[in-house]
């Protein structure tokens, strides 16, 4: 039986590891003929993306996966096990063929004119966007390919809300070692403490991020879920024992109100319409008591040298937050963030483009994926993986 081509628009090299997780769960499944386009993204250029794969992740999946199943051949032949192009090397082609296509990146306006699909076209976002909310990110630039495949009658589209529910459990977690498992862990904490910038181009997103009540909420959720595995109290409690938290100079809940606000108004003043800004103040504020509290009462913060994180006014942006540069005062929540990943991996981010995978490998195996449950993704990926 002829291995199935799969070709994978992807932007690896944005601040998150979604998309490397989903190359190295397909590169871990046999009989595929697998084609990863890099498109960049965020600054990030294609040639730069492609390279950042290759050294950093490429090694762990190589020695993680048995020779004789896996065959990289980079910037080769599009018939190789495992390849990769850039978005510009594509387009050179005069004509590509695959049976399955699996958009996880926005496409930057390439309109797919050279690439015939002969199975499926799938992607992680809503071709439609529901009533009263953002497009997908992924659907940046992607409307003329998109148009293209839904008038062949091949395009599946995978709704963002319900990647949103798909989460790590302790048994994922384990399926990644080096590099990954650092990565999956800062990437955690850095979209915890760290707001998307409002001066980002893509800032429409951030009031989504944080507002569940206007977006996806997946910060706002997975700090909800970090805080109260991490201090055993929920937000509402914590929020009630203001005045005790206070003496002990652990939380300061108008400086966390005070930079919520004010990102708000930063985002508004870079062009941002926010839907709900009043609820948008009042969620943000919630992640700021709990990130002020989990720095304050960690193990690696004595009473005296417990700082108000907020008192300048500002929430920490995703730009200010890196592994190699993190802020002097929240060291003492990334160092007690680290030394407790194992308890709070269904508080990490999303794993989107992983699932966007799975319901792939669903559909070559005649399943439909689509409205499978958290519970179910997990089941099933941790016995394929």
């Amino acid at each position: 039986m002829t291995s199935p081509i799969i070709h994978v628009f992807t932007d690896v090299g944005v601040k998150d590891i979604d998309d490397e997780l989903l190359i190295f769960y397909l590169c871990s499944q046999k009989d595929l003929d697998l084609t990863f386009v890099f498109m960049g993204s965020d600054g990030v250029s294609p040639s730069e993306a492609l390279a950042h794969w290759i050294r950093e992740y490429e090694p762990n999946v190589i020695s993680s996966i048995s020779c004789t199943q896996l065959t990289v051949n980079s910037h080769s032949s599009l018939t190789a096990n495992v390849s990769y192009m850039t978005i510009s090397e594509y387009k050179e082609f005069d004509a590509v063929a695959c049976d399955y296509a699996l958009q996880i990146a926005p496409m930057s306006e390439y309109a797919g004119e050279n690439l015939t699909v002969r199975e499926k076209y799938i992607f992680a976002g809503d071709y439609a966007t529901p009533a009263g909310s953002r497009d997908s990110f992924n659907k940046q630039g992607s409307q003329d390919i998109l148009d293209r495949f839904q008038s062949q009658d091949k395009l599946i589209d995978i709704p963002s809300a319900h990647m949103a529910k798909m989460r790590f459990n302790k048994d994922l977690f384990s399926k990644f070692s080096g590099n990954f498992r650092d990565n999956i862990v800062f990437t955690a904490f850095m979209l915890a403490f760290g707001r998307m910038s409002p001066t980002h181009p893509a800032n429409k997103f951030a009031e989504g991020l944080i507002n569940p009540n206007v977006g996806r909420g997946a910060n706002y959720s997975s700090v909800m879920k970090m805080g109260f595995e991490l201090q055993g109290v929920n937000i509402d409690a914590l929020r009630g024992m203001e005045n005790t938290l206070s003496e002990m100079s652990l939380l300061n809940i108008k400086s966390c109100e005070a930079a919520a606000t004010n990102y708000c108004d930063a985002l508004e003043a870079n062009g941002v319409t926010l839907k709900d800004r009043e609820g948008t103040i009042k969620c943000l504020t919630d992640i700021n008591i709990y990130l002020q509290s989990i720095n304050n009462q960690s193990e690696f913060t004595p009473s005296s040298e417990r700082v108000d994180i907020f008192k300048n006014g500002n929430v920490f942006t995703s730009d200010e937050v890196g592994i190699n540069g993190m802020p002097q005062e929240i060291l003492p929540a990334w160092n007690f963030f680290k030394s407790n990943a194992e308890s709070i991996t269904e508080s990490f981010n999303p794993v989107y483009d992983l699932f966007a995978g799975y319901v792939l490998m669903g559909i070559i195996k005649g399943e439909n994926r689509i409205t499978h449950t958290q519970e179910e993704f997990l089941q099933t990926i941790n016995v394929e993986f």
